[in-house]
């Protein structure tokens, strides 16, 4: 039976990939309808990868809250690593080695841009979940990932009153 991922109920199909539910009562899409009250999975199929990173903010905010939480990771290490870069180009031009203006200004804007971007992807788990971890462990996200699997495991089925 198809039912309603928000409250599980019966929905009715109105035209070909038009659902309705009559207790919430809304039009639903086709992802939101379900078999017997099961809760939407809200995992990702797949984790991210570092390419992600490159794009627009638009396509981010598509994305679910686990693949923004690891994007923030993947996005501040490669903020350090080119911080450290950039760091290294720094000093040597303090020692007087010129020709490292260059690659330190590219570094500078290699860091510019991974930082906004930190900054986007910190705001979109921000409106999503009210924080953005300061700390990001795999140990997090794995958890966070966990509990999400776990609440989707219980069936939105309510038992049928008892007759005497």
């Amino acid at each position: 039976m198809k039912t309603c991922a928000y409250c599980g109920s019966p929905v009715t199909c109105q035209q070909p990939k038009e659902w309705y539910c009559s207790f919430c009562e809304m039009q639903l899409k086709t992802e939101d309808i379900q078999e017997n009250g099961q809760r939407k999975n809200l995992l990702p199929a797949s984790q991210p990868s570092l390419s992600d990173l490159a794009k627009s903010t638009p396509e981010l905010m598509q994305l679910s809250t686990v693949e923004l939480l690891f994007l923030l990771k993947f996005a501040r290490k490669e903020r350090a690593d080119i911080y450290q870069q950039r760091y290294v180009f720094i000093r040597a031009l303090k020692e007087g080695a010129d020709e490292f203006s260059e690659a330190e200004q590219y570094t500078f804007l290699e860091y510019e841009r991974t930082t906004r971007k930190c900054f986007v992807i910190e705001n979109l788990i921000r409106e999503r979940i009210g924080y953005y971890p300061t700390k990001l462990t795999y140990s997090y996200i794995q958890s966070l990932a966990a509990r999400m699997e776990e609440s989707s495991k219980k069936d939105m089925i309510l038992q049928q009153p008892k007759t005497f």
